[in-house]
């Protein structure tokens, strides 16, 4: 195993741990924590078999393997932008309403 692997996995394993540590928080959902869990031991599959990715570039048809972790990693951090934005944007709608009613129950209040 060469050095950047073992970092590699040294990393996986410190973000495990701070998932497991969110998960038993509650700050995390169960279906959330499954999905990083499957995540990152995709990741650390990757860092211990890197000539998976070559099988996978093969399958596509693309060049390399790290070509394809490159095009996936951008699919899901463009669709993650996507869903923040989204997220956001509900949340300040529900911001707004609830300023609102309590803006409206003051001067309620005030009146009487």
């Amino acid at each position: 195993m060469i050095l950047i692997q073992i970092l590699f996995i040294i990393l996986i394993l410190f973000i495990l741990s701070r998932l497991l540590i969110r998960l038993k928080s509650h700050q995390v959902s169960i279906l959330n924590f499954l999905i990083w869990l499957i995540f990152w031991i995709g990741a650390g599959v990757i860092v211990l078999y890197p000539e998976a990715t070559n099988f996978l570039a093969r399958l596509l048809g693309v060049g390399r393997g790290a070509d394809v972790i490159i095009y996936f990693s951008l699919i899901l951090l463009f669709y993650f932008i996507f869903y923040l934005t989204v997220r956001l944007r509900v949340i300040e709608r529900q911001i707004t309403e609830i300023v609102r009613k309590i803006s409206l129950e003051k001067e309620e209040k005030r009146r009487n």
